[in-house]
C-alpha cells in the first residue's frame, strides 16, 4: 500500500471512531448525570415466576403421585367420602382422573358423558306405560337410578370439596391435556353446575313419543335440553332433586 493509500485509510478510520463516539456521546442517555424530577424513570421489568411443576403444587399425602399412578391413591381417598359399597365398586375403574376430567368437559359442551361413564350405568331397560293413548315415562324407569342418587347423596359435602382442591394439580393436568391453551376447568366445572340445576324437577306423567328404535319427550321444551340435561332429566324428579341438593352444597362448598 502507497503511503497515500495508507493516510486515506487512516483518515477513513479516524472518521470511523468519531461517528462512534459522537452516536455514543449525543445521542444514547447520559448515564453519569441524574435524569430531571419530572423524567419517569421505567421500572424493572418484573422477572417472570417459574412454573411450579405437578410435584411443587401436589400437597403432603399426595408427593410422587402422577396422572398414571394416581388411581390406587384416588381410590383410597374417595372411598372416604361415603359408606356406600357402591361408590367403592364404581372405583374399580382405571384412570380415574381423566374421567372425571372428560366428563366434565363433555357435559360442559352439552354431552351427555355416558361414554366415560359406562360403569353407572343403570340395570334394565327404559320402561314406558300407556295411558289412554299416550304413552308415558313408567316409574321403574326411574327407580333405575335410585342407587346412583343415594351415593350421590351420601357423600360428605365438606370433604369432597376439600378433596377436589387437593386432587386439583392432578385435574389441571388432565384438562391440560384435552382443552385448548390457558382454559380454566373450574370454569368448566361451573357450567356443568348451572346446567344441571336449570333442569326441572317434573312433576305427574311425563309424556314421551316412540320412534324407530328409540322414545323423545313429546314437550318440546324437554327434548330442546342439552343431552346431558336429559341425562339427568331420566333419573326421575326425586333423583333429580337430590342430585341438585347435593350440587348446590357442594357448589357452595367450593365457592362457585
Amino acid at each position: 500500500m502507497t503511503n497515500t493509500n495508507k493516510i486515506a485509510a487512516g483518515i477513513v478510520a479516524v472518521l470511523l471512531a468519531l461517528m462512534v463516539v459522537v452516536f455514543l456521546v449525543f445521542m444514547l442517555p447520559d448515564w453519569d448525570k441524574k435524569p430531571p424530577e419530572d423524567t419517569p424513570i421505567a421500572a424493572p421489568l418484573p422477572i417472570p415466576e417459574p412454573t411450579p411443576s405437578l410435584q411443587e403444587r401436589m400437597s403432603e399425602r399426595l408427593q410422587g403421585t402422577t396422572l398414571k399412578t394416581s388411581d390406587t391413591v384416588i381410590r383410597e381417598l374417595v372411598a372416604q367420602l361415603s359408606s356406600r359399597p357402591e361408590l367403592a365398586a364404581w372405583l374399580v375403574n382405571e384412570d380415574l382422573v381423566r374421567r372425571f376430567v372428560a366428563s366434565v368437559d363433555n357435559m360442559s359442551e352439552g354431552a351427555s358423558p355416558r361414554q366415560h361413564l359406562e360403569f353407572m350405568a343403570p340395570d334394565g331397560a327404559f320402561q314406558v306405560q300407556e295411558r289412554g293413548d299416550r304413552l308415558v315415562v313408567a316409574s321403574a324407569s326411574y327407580d333405575r337410578y335410585d342407587n346412583a342418587a343415594a351415593v350421590i347423596d351420601s357423600l360428605d359435602t365438606p370433604g369432597t370439596a376439600a378433596l377436589y382442591r387437593e386432587l386439583k394439580p392432578l385435574i389441571d393436568e388432565a384438562y391440560a391435556e384435552i382443552s385448548p391453551r390457558g382454559a380454566n376447568f373450574d370454569d368448566r366445572l361451573a357450567e356443568v353446575f348451572d346446567q344441571l340445576l336449570a333442569v326441572p324437577v317434573l312433576s305427574g306423567d311425563v309424556e314421551v313419543e316412540q320412534k324407530v328404535v328409540t322414545y323423545t319427550y313429546a314437550d318440546p321444551r324437554l327434548e330442546g335440553m342439552t343431552a346431558a340435561q336429559r341425562q339427568l332429566l331420566r333419573m326421575g324428579p326425586d333423583n333429580v332433586a337430590m342430585t341438585q341438593a347435593k350440587i348446590r352444597e357442594i357448589r357452595a362448598a367450593l365457592g362457585m
